[in-house]
């Protein structure tokens, strides 16, 4: 089943109509809907994948609507649309645009040949400019699956979740020594937003020296 721009449901193969992913049970084809009242949106898939071990993800596939071509897609605006609709844990994780959704011989979707999302390619932009940056670009790719990331790439937009973002601050507890909330990511998602937020803590958690008697200054 999938959901057409013009609100008709269509039956183009079997699909769970509800899933469980990081404990909350979720609608797949309330995802679908809500992508197809995008006005860029002919018809929207939306499949719970597991390409990494302990890793579910949402991931949606898109046809653009009208001559529209993938590219042409702003995927941003449409996970926008979606999370102005849908609950954070319904938002999917990545959107894959297409041309058309594969089929078997016998015309239904293939949801098996549903290609993988790209989550190796390296995200351009401004690299580290400190060595804390340099560390939360290193565990921002290592969790999201990425070659390399830019300081300004949003933690979520490119493929990160509430899970994510737990052992995002076990990774940043090991390796900075400072206790940063998962709430603190979900507002700061940026390397360069995140790292601000970090220094200010180390500041504030830094003992403070008294001066001993004999060394006070006036």
């Amino acid at each position: 089943m999938r959901w057409s721009q013009d609100g008709q449901v269509e039956y183009i193969g079997r699909t769970d109509f509800q899933v469980k992913v990081r404990g909350f049970r979720i609608e797949l084809a309330e995802i679908e809907q809500a992508l197809t009242e995008h006005p860029d949106v002919d018809s929207a898939v939306v499949v719970v994948r597991e390409d990494r071990a302990d890793d579910q993800r949402i991931v949606a596939y898109v046809i653009p609507a009208g001559t529209a071509t993938p590219s042409a897609l702003d995927l941003t605006a449409l996970t926008d649309h979606v999370r102005g609709h849908l609950p954070d844990y319904m938002v999917p994780t990545a959107i894959v645009p297409l041309t058309e959704f594969p089929t078997t011989t016998s015309g239904k979707l293939d949801r098996k040949a549903l290609p993988a999302p790209d989550h190796t390619e390296t995200e351009t932009g401004r690299g580290p400019r400190n060595p804390t940056e340099e560390v939360l670009c290193r565990l921002f790719a290592d969790l999201l699956g990425l070659a390399e990331i830019g300081i300004d790439a949003d933690f979520f937009d490119r493929g990160g979740h509430s899970l994510l973002a737990t052992r995002l601050t076990g990774r940043i507890r090991n390796e900075l020594h400072v206790d940063v909330k998962v709430t603190t990511v979900f507002r700061h998602p940026t390397v360069a937003q995140l790292a601000v937020q970090i220094e200010e803590l180390a500041t504030s958690n830094r003992p403070r020296l008294r001066p001993q008697l004999g060394q006070m200054t006036v």
